[in-house]
């Protein structure tokens, strides 16, 4: 028996319907039936379900007269073997990792319903901004997508999709009834792992029945009785900060109280290092703002460009065993200098020279704590300072820009990056005022050519650096 079933109703989705189905069978996680149920497509999408069928054996197929997406869900989910059940519209498509770690987090008991954040494509790009799907929130909006993992029998107990939401917000009403009638609990997974195909208005069916949404959302006030209370508590606290907005307000980095700066706050939760000169750990400690150092010290000679993709692959891949081979010993410090076949990346700090067998471990396991904790920030802080400075003049701006932009769509964190580059015009001991060459990069330059001779210097300016991006709104 399958560990997860997953649900794709399909109707006139031909031209998207193949992107859906490689994304299901590219997850991490195989223990999984595909249940497709043609909703009387006029379209070719029956010939590539029977094409795809043919190809993997998980992979069913019901095809059905068009009775509309409700009733296509709920056939899947009558037909489905497995206990844990996944609908996904057939236009959408997940992350190769999004099953397995959906399956982790519902096995660990985080929630009877576990979700994800949603990235937009298609006609919009960008992260759907979806609030904290708590019963405050959840009784204003609907704070989920219909693409989450939970019960069959939860679903089967509540009752299913109601005949009187058929047309749209079949899935709202759903989570409302596990939420307020059945006392289930969600779980947001902090990643991007559903990606939600924004269309033409002619081809959205929430655009096609827009009058009937209105009227469906007032019916659904009536029929959830707990939302009314919920829905008062929410007027209450949209009173309330009015009020409080008129004499105490957060703008600019400072607390106001009646347009009157008292007090600076922290702008960054977290300032990371990801290197590349030595020194820079040492500048933030001495400011005393890191909260983690970084785990980039191993990385000898590798680009910007190289470090921020370790943090967007989150070191998948990069530190396994069967990569490495040995270079020679470090003059400067006695180790054994190792290169990763794979990526470049030299490690030329922390191996003992002798049986490889017996060194990799403990390395192994000591960046496997250290890059946890940084993915753990990205995580969990809202704002984070990721610092870089250069002393070789490596680094293409456009690619870090893109990369950076990457990271703020993968990771929940607010992220900046601070790129302090070397330039020789520069006076030793002197920098450039940090400016903000887009939207999460802030660049400034520096002179540091000669190594250990200018160090203290390097360190000084950089935290100076550091000092006015954390003080001053750039």
């Amino acid at each position: 028996m399958p560990k997860i079933s997953i649900i794709i109703p399909v109707y006139n989705t031909s031209k998207y319907l193949r992107e859906c189905l490689d994304s299901v069978l590219a997850q991490t996680f195989t223990d999984i039936e595909i249940i497709c149920i043609n909703d009387g497509s006029t379209d070719n999408s029956l010939d590539i379900l029977h094409e795809y069928e043919r190809f993997d054996q998980r992979i069913k197929v019901i095809d059905i007269e068009n009775q509309g997406v409700c009733v296509a869900r709920s056939i899947g989910i009558d037909s489905a073997k497995s206990e844990l059940i996944f609908q996904l519209d057939s236009d959408d498509i997940i992350a190769p990792t999004a099953l397995e770690k959906m399956y982790s987090h519902f096995m660990a008991g985080d929630g009877d319903i576990i979700t994800c954040r949603v990235m937009m494509f298609g006609k919009k790009l960008g992260e759907l901004k979806l609030q904290k799907p708590t019963k405050l929130n959840m009784a204003k909006d609907n704070c989920l997508v219909n693409a989450a993992l939970l019960r069959k029998s939860d679903f089967l107990e509540c009752g299913g999709y109601s005949e009187d939401y058929k047309l749209a917000l079949e899935d709202y009403d759903l989570w409302l009834n596990l939420l307020f009638e059945h006392n289930k609990k969600i779980y947001r997974i902090p990643e991007i792992l559903f990606y939600y195909r924004i269309k033409d208005k002619s081809e959205s069916r929430n655009w096609q029945h827009r009058d009937e949404h209105i009227r469906l959302v007032k019916n659904m006030y009536s029929k959830h009785r707990h939302i009314k209370w919920y829905l008062y508590i929410n007027f209450v606290i949209k009173q309330i900060r009015k009020v409080a907005r008129f004499f105490f307000r957060i703008q600019d980095n400072k607390v106001k109280i009646l347009k009157i700066p008292v007090f600076r706050l922290k702008k960054y939760d977290c300032v990371i290092s990801i290197g590349a000169a030595c020194f820079v750990p040492d500048a933030l400690k001495h400011l005393k703002v890191r909260k983690f150092s970084g785990p980039f010290d191993w990385m000898y000679g590798s680009s910007v460009e190289t470090r921020l993709k370790c943090v967007y692959d989150e070191f998948n891949n990069y530190f396994d065993y069967e990569d490495f081979e040995y270079l020679e010993v470090n003059k400067d410090n006695g180790k054994a200098i190792y290169k990763n076949k794979k990526t470049g990346i030299v490690y030329n700090h922390d191996f003992e020279p002798g049986d490889f067998n017996k060194t990799f471990p403990p390395v192994a396991e000591k960046y496997k704590r250290r890059t946890k904790r940084m993915i753990d920030h990205l995580l969990t802080d809202n704002r984070v300072l990721l610092v870089f400075a250069e002393f070789m003049n490596i680094g293409n701006v456009d690619e870090i820009i893109k990369i950076i932009d990457d990271l703020n769509y993968k990771y929940p964190a607010d992220i900046d990056f601070l790129y302090i580059n070397n330039n020789k015009n520069i006076k030793l001991g002197d920098f450039t005022a940090p400016r903000r060459i887009s939207k999460n990069v802030i660049y400034s330059e520096y002179y540091y050519y000669k190594f250990p001779d200018e160090t203290t210097t390097a360190r000084k300016i950089t935290e100076q650096i550091v000092k006015k991006v954390m003080k001053t709104s750039i």
